[in-house]
């Protein structure tokens, strides 16, 4: 099964790493999966989602106002819903909601994200540009039945990717993260009282989401694995701004308390 995430993490990650101030990190991570995430909302092939087009198209485009959308409104009621998930660190990022990159770093990161996922794709796709550069259409009897050999890369590529990117978010929590924000601002951000009832509040819109995702999917030529990843995608920013709009809802004082 396909993984647009965590696997087409891992290649984007370590260039925020590196050179932090150059890159958005939220926009490469998302962008790295932009591609796959057209082909659960609309009518498109995987060769049509993963052009030009449809990089400048839909996957820019959509990280864009994703990245904003999650900084400015949800990334502090999403994260503190979720479970931290020990070493992962979830409640960490919280701090997301406290820095906006420039436009345009945020612009270039949407970019290479969304490149890297097609050009990585494209060794891993039958009759895509890298397989047939490098005759990787060919087919090699396997246990499970034939398959191409850039399927076969795809399976090891999955695996392997998902379980180096996790490995990398992890680090990414322990030193990184503390290099890109301050450990006061982190420490607040863990600290921020959360909405009530925000981790009921997101399982049902998560469960909401995976189930018009699954509908969605019935349509033809959808396949229910990127739909259900793309309404489980906009499921989770729609639950941090319900959990920020409960938040704010909570502490506004109550006009009837105050008159007494």
């Amino acid at each position: 099964m396909p993984l647009t995430f965590p696997a087409h993490q891992g290649p984007v990650l370590p260039l925020k790493m590196l050179r932090p101030n150059w890159f958005d990190a939220t926009a490469l991570v998302i962008g790295a999966s932009s591609p796959d995430l057209v082909q659960g909302l609309v009518h498109v092939d995987g060769a049509t989602s993963h052009s030009v087009t449809g990089v400048l198209a839909f996957a820019v485009p959509f990280t864009v106002i994703y990245a904003t959308i999650l900084r400015r409104g949800a990334a502090d009621g999403l994260f503190g819903s979720l479970p931290d998930l020990g070493p992962l660190r979830l409640h960490s990022y919280r701090v997301l909601s406290s820095r906006r990159p420039h436009p345009i770093v945020t612009m270039t990161s949407a970019v290479i994200g969304a490149v890297s996922h097609v050009f990585i794709d494209s060794f891993t796709h039958a009759g895509r540009w890298g397989t047939n550069l490098l005759g990787l259409n060919h087919r090699v009897d396997t246990p499970t039945g034939a398959h191409t050999i850039a399927k076969l890369l795809q399976y090891l590529g999955h695996s392997v990717g998902s379980i180096v990117s996790v490995a990398m978010f992890v680090w990414v929590a322990r030193r990184f993260l503390p290099q890109w924000y301050s450990d006061t601002d982190i420490s607040a951000a863990r600290a921020r009282p959360v909405a009530p009832d925000a981790g009921h509040r997101t399982s049902i819109v998560l469960a909401v989401s995976v189930l018009a995702g699954s509908i969605w999917s019935l349509q033809p030529d959808i396949a229910p694995v990127f739909s259900i990843g793309a309404f489980f995608t906009i499921g989770l920013l729609a639950a941090g701004v319900a959990n920020k709009l409960a938040s704010s809802r909570a502490a506004q004082p109550n006009p009837a308390a105050t008159t007494r």
